[in-house]
């Protein structure tokens, strides 16, 4: 059998067959010429069937995943054999493979490329970036974010990492060479963006790019913020209002509830960068906190409360807390207007229970309980809410107390006048178990904390 009727064979619903050819499989990894012929296959888009395609894809990704790495215990690469001369080839032509296939296929061929990076780049394959880069200047947009989603997830090794020299090293050659064509692109993409205001089939596209190089950004300055990025930080600026501030109809889809649009997903990146800067209390960013504090705000409190805004509005909330829990931005939230509004725009509704809420809690309620009361790593609407209170406590006690007790007394009478509102209680028993730790309310809202039935 020829290897595409031996993969077809894996995807047969008939057991026999399917382990007979799973095993053939098996046998020729072994060969060290395999996977050249794999992804020979996966380049005759023409003459072979998707879901072939896809099946060796996915088998040349396991490849990588299991047989890269010649450091490993030969008991656990299962056996696979790469040659030398076949590894640089591979290398050499894995870009141009990625650009050239449909974008289900291109996805595993782009995380093949993000496996071998993880072992390979930059020492071993010091022309990745450069390759990518070249790309970049595809009018395919379907390149263009395949080559930006590899580009992300190659450096996403540099979050949440201690810092080391051998880190560093690789930080400053991928900022070399990426650093200067991810501006151009992103200030040119929003151009497009403009160019395209009535066409949605551009313009999806377009935003997905912008949001996979909003992520790019997070990576690129996640340890330290790089010299280019300091000097063009006015660039960056302008460009990531405009985003907070965008809106068109055309991607806007009112019947969705759940699934995120591409401007909440483009606007979510954004924020993360932008906490991710106040977070490093970097002197040349600090000009630019009033204004977003105002653009963050205004797009928090102009959002419902469907799922499809959580991410979001998480993030702004954390966004917005990272700043009031520090001593010196205290002038931008002091008022105790802003305060009040703070309480009554943004903590309120956010912690109040939804409808999705009691579904999630009808469906599993073990996991409700562990994500939205006992507390767990998963951020929420009413954790990140319950964050934001707890800033305020630290930072404005005085002022937060009185606020905060009005609005639970005002609950509470809310819920003893009619029972149906048995939300308001929940709220403000939210607010009793904030101020376990801090003196709110403790008094007035005790006597109402005990178990809440949702029917």
């Amino acid at each position: 059998m020829s290897l595409a009727q031996v993969i077809e064979a894996t995807l047969s619903p008939v057991p026999e067959t399917r382990k007979a050819a799973e095993a053939h499989l098996n046998e020729a990894m072994k060969q060290s010429t395999h996977g050249l012929e794999v992804l020979r296959l996966i380049s005759n888009t023409n003459a072979t069937s998707p879901a072939i395609l896809q099946a060796a894809a996915v088998h040349f990704k396991n490849m990588v995943k299991h047989g890269w790495d010649e450091s490993k215990d030969p008991q656990d690469t299962m056996g696979i054999s790469i040659s030398p001369q076949d590894r640089e080839m591979i290398k050499n032509n894995l870009v141009e493979l990625m650009c050239t296939v449909p974008p289900q296929i291109q996805a595993q061929i782009s995380e093949s490329i993000s496996l071998i990076a993880e072992l390979d780049f930059p020492q071993r394959w010091g022309n990745l970036l450069d390759t990518l880069v070249q790309k970049l200047n595809s009018p395919d947009m379907a390149v263009v974010n395949g080559v930006l989603a590899t580009a992300n997830s190659i450096f996403k090794r540099f979050r949440y990492v201690r810092r080391s020299d051998e880190l560093y090293t690789v930080i400053i050659h991928s900022l070399e060479k990426f650093q200067e064509p991810l501006l151009v692109l992103f200030i040119q993409m929003g151009k497009a963006i403009e160019g395209f205001a009535n066409d949605k089939a551009q313009l999806v596209p377009r935003m997905e790019a912008l949001r996979l190089m909003s992520r790019i950004f997070y990576s690129l300055n996640y340890q330290d913020l790089p010299e280019y990025f300091e000097d063009h930080i006015n660039e960056w600026m302008d460009e990531f209002a405009k985003y907070l501030e965008y809106n068109n109809p055309l991607l806007v889809d009112d019947s969705e509830e759940d699934e995120p649009g591409p401007v909440d997903r483009l606007q979510t990146a954004v924020i993360q960068n932008l906490k991710l800067y106040a977070d490093k209390d970097e002197e040349c960013f600090l000009p630019f906190l009033p204004r977003f504090t105002t653009l963050v705000w205004n797009r928090l409190t102009s959002l419902s409360a469907y799922p499809k805004y959580d991410a979001v509005v998480t993030h702004s909330i954390k966004f917005l807390s990272s700043l009031v829990e520090k001593m010196m931005h205290n002038h931008l939230f002091e008022a105790e207007s802003t305060l009040q509004q703070i309480v009554a725009r943004i903590v309120i509704p956010n912690l109040q229970v939804r409808e999705s809420d009691e579904e999630k809690f009808e469906d599993d309620p073990q996991e409700f309980i562990m994500t939205e009361i006992e507390g767990s790593d998963s951020d929420s609407r009413r954790k990140c809410s319950r964050d934001l209170l707890r800033a305020m406590c630290r930072q404005f006690e005085q002022q937060t107390t009185v606020i905060v007790m009005q609005h639970i007394a005002q609950m509470l009478g809310e819920f003893a006048s009619n029972s149906s509102k048995w939300p308001s209680k929940d709220t403000a028993v939210s607010y009793n178990d904030i101020s376990s730790s801090h003196v709110i309310g403790k008094d007035s809202a005790r006597h109402s904390h005990h178990e809440i039935v949702w029917s």
